[in-house]
């Protein structure tokens, strides 16, 4: 018997991608922000840049960590350009 909970099911609306849904919370959290008057928007739309920079940096460290076959990350940027993470480099696609 499968334990409660534990089962994976599929996935029958629309298609969400972590970097979707990454970039939704970040856009939202700035906006917010600026809305509550905390930042000037120039300073919100430069730290998603930042935080971008620093996801980028955390998956590049990631991808050496792994002792099996791993073909890398594959992200899109904020500017629309996709990457690809592997082996410790950040590759253009």
């Amino acid at each position: 018997m499968v334990p409660p909970g534990s089962a994976l099911n599929p996935w029958n609306g629309a298609n969400l991608t972590l970097g979707d849904e990454i970039d939704k919370l970040a856009s939202n959290i700035a906006l917010e922000r600026d809305a509550a008057g905390v930042h000037y928007r120039s300073d919100s739309i430069r730290g998603l840049f930042v935080g971008e920079q620093q996801a980028l940096g955390l998956l590049q460290d990631y991808s050496l960590t792994y002792h099996e076959r791993f073909d890398g990350f594959v992200v899109r940027k904020f500017d629309g350009e996709r990457v690809k993470i592997v082996n410790g480099e950040v590759r253009p696609l």
